[in-house]
């Protein structure tokens, strides 16, 4: 299995960690999700896979065919002060 994350949201993510300290990650990552509509509502707007875990499946020819195992969006996982995440809709 292999853990997708889209391609933006893993350059954004390592751009914002290298450059905030660790206790500002999470408000400003916040504050921007809630100017995002203002700042760029105007725009028409694609879905993005922040997330996805991708199984490897045999098919008959014995030749792996990757498919989406879950994936949605990431959530803190409430209480655990280490950084985990949950994909919600993979429970």
């Amino acid at each position: 299995m292999d853990l997708f994350i889209d391609p933006d949201v893993k350059s954004i993510a390592e751009y914002m960690q290298s450059s905030l300290s660790a206790t500002r990650l999470v408000p400003v990552a916040m504050a921007l999700a809630k100017l995002a509509p203002i700042l760029w509502g105007r725009y028409s707007v694609d879905e993005v896979d922040v997330l996805a875990l991708i199984h490897d499946q045999l098919s008959a020819s014995g030749s792996a065919i990757s498919q989406p195992a879950a994936s949605g969006s990431v959530q803190p996982h409430s209480g655990a002060g280490d950084g985990s995440v949950v994909v919600a809709g993979a429970e």
